[in-house]
């Protein structure tokens, strides 16, 4: 049997999701039997019960991660980064939908979990003063791909160098009950641009849950944990990397919730101390 043939899937037949299941919204999900992780419909259903929801509950997701600088070969733990994101989703049409997102990250001390305030570089020894990540209020359009980006258009090159996004959702991967499924997001932006560099962006996410809760159609969120990695350039210049030959390294997992009370005690510590009202059972995403 080749890859591909073994890659499609195994396991309980999905009953069509009517309007009805889908908890009074209007869009309709076909019936396949069995899922396909080569079938971009399929996949495109199996990454939203997984990240998201198929009803109108809020989705919780954490990131537990340290970031770190990689430097000839070598990789330097930095700090660590306490990440939630709050999404609420709403239907477009079949396979679209728009995604509201707050996301709040917080950097914290190695060895005292203190919210940090300075930065001791250990490639320049300096010690700079942190910026903490502001919170970040967005929405974003899925289509059946991924994310929708407007096409670029064409501009002057000496004021703006060429730049390019990627967003895919797979390729997926099925061992017994098991999926593990990508959902990757690239972005590159040449020089010139404001930042005075090559720009590189790698986030790269791999959501893990149960083919027999996807397959269920009863069960519109699929029980997720994630693991998450991003290799990129150096784009903050308070970390003062300047001339330094050397790569920005994340790693770090999280999990899915549907209320505020499965994030993890560290961020809603740090966020009712910044950001309280995010914390209520029905933050603002107007």
């Amino acid at each position: 049997m080749d890859r591909r043939s073994a890659l499609k899937l195994l396991g309980a037949t999905a009953a069509s999701m009517s309007a009805g299941a889908l908890g009074g919204c209007a869009t309709t999900q076909p019936m396949h039997t069995p899922f396909d992780v080569n079938n971009p419909e399929d996949l495109h259903l199996m990454h939203r019960k997984l990240a998201y929801t198929l009803d109108d509950r809020l989705v919780y997701w954490n990131i537990d991660a340290v970031r770190m600088g990689f430097r000839d070969g070598q990789l330097t733990p930095f700090w660590n980064m306490h990440v939630g994101l709050i999404y609420k989703i709403e239907d477009i049409s079949q396979f679209r939908y728009r995604v509201n997102y707050f996301m709040k990250i917080f950097y914290s001390d190695l060895k005292t979990g203190k919210l940090l305030e300075t930065f001791d570089n250990p490639y320049t020894g300096e010690t700079r003063e942190v910026m903490q990540p502001k919170l970040v209020k967005s929405k974003s359009v899925f289509g059946l791909r991924g994310i929708e980006r407007p096409e670029s258009k064409d501009g002057d090159e000496s004021k703006n160098g060429p730049s390019v996004r990627h967003d895919e959702i797979g390729p997926a991967k099925v061992i017994g009950d098991d999926v593990w499924l990508n959902s990757d997001s690239v972005f590159r932006a040449e020089t010139p641009n404001r930042f005075g560099h090559l720009v590189q962006v790698n986030d790269w996410s791999t959501y893990h849950g149960s083919m027999r809760q996807i397959s269920d159609p009863n069960v519109m969120s699929a029980p997720a944990t994630h693991t998450f990695n991003d290799l990129n350039t150096f784009n903050h210049d308070w970390v003062g990397m300047k001339g330094v030959d050397a790569w920005s390294i994340s790693r770090g997992f999280g999990r899915k919730s549907h209320n505020v009370d499965g994030m993890p005690e560290a961020w809603k510590a740090f966020m009712a101390k910044n950001h309280s009202d995010i914390l209520s059972d029905n933050p603002d995403f107007s």
